[in-house]
This record gives structure tokens, C-alpha cells and sequence, in this order.
């Protein structure tokens, strides 16, 4: 179990300010970064590893969530947990195929109720190896 001063390390991808806004609340208490663009979350994922990974397929860039998910699998940051954040079915679908151990859980799941993102948070917590599984 984590010492709750042990923050997680987050990369957080999304290009939507309502859903970033979101994000960085549910990660509030980790050591988060935000990107936009896949081209910056490339660069930081060769820089840099990650605990947890929240990925958005649509990005405010040509290239996609999909593109970041064959880095994730081939790079440095392939033990990271990874969760698909995406509203959109067949980017999740897409990065799904590529990352079969990431957890799929949209935005709008995570705050279907108060309770249910107070819950994720509390997960958080725990460290690398909370269980998200419950929210699915």
C-alpha cells in the first residue's frame, strides 16, 4: 500500500477543458501532467515514467489516442496502468485492441454519481495497483 505522501506520477491526455477539468480534479492529489496533443505525450513518455496513464483517443492533433497507445506498448511506460478515458466508442475500441490490459472507462462513467468518482479517488490512493475494476 502507497504512503498517501507518495504521490502516483499521471499523464493525463485530453484536449477537452470541460473532461480536463475533470481529470485533473480526479487526479488532484497525484503528481499529474496534462497534454493535449500527441506529439507532447510522446515526448514525455520518452522522458519520463509513468504510474498511471489516462488516455483520450480524440486529440486536439491529426494524430490519435491510438498512436500513443503503440508508444505506451512498446516503450519505457508499458507497465503503467492505463486508463481509456475516451467518449468515443471506436477510438476506445482501437486503443482496447492495442493495450488489452487497459482499463476502459469513460468520462461520463466515472462521474455517473458523486459516490462513484469519490470512489475512484479514494482507489487512487492505494497506489499503482487500486482497483478500478468495481467502476466498470
Amino acid at each position: 500500500m502507497m504512503n498517501e505522501l507518495t504521490p502516483l506520477r499521471v499523464l493525463i491526455l485530453e484536449d477537452t477543458a470541460e473532461r480536463q477539468k475533470i481529470l485533473t480534479g480526479l487526479f488532484k492529489d497525484q503528481a499529474w501532467v496534462l497534454v493535449h496533443t500527441a506529439a507532447r505525450a510522446l515526448r514525455l513518455l520518452d522522458a519520463f515514467e509513468f504510474d498511471v496513464i489516462s488516455l483520450d483517443y480524440d486529440l486536439a492533433c491529426e494524430e490519435k489516442g491510438d498512436r500513443v497507445a503503440r508508444h505506451i506498448r512498446d516503450g519505457a511506460n508499458r507497465q503503467a496502468r492505463v486508463i481509456v478515458h475516451s467518449m468515443n466508442p471506436r477510438g476506445r475500441d482501437r486503443i482496447a485492441v492495442i493495450l488489452p490490459q487497459a482499463i476502459v472507462l469513460p468520462v461520463a462513467s466515472m462521474i455517473n454519481t458523486n459516490r462513484t468518482f469519490l470512489r475512484l479517488r479514494e482507489e487512487l490512493k492505494k497506489g499503482k495497483d487500486f482497483d478500478w475494476s468495481t467502476m466498470i
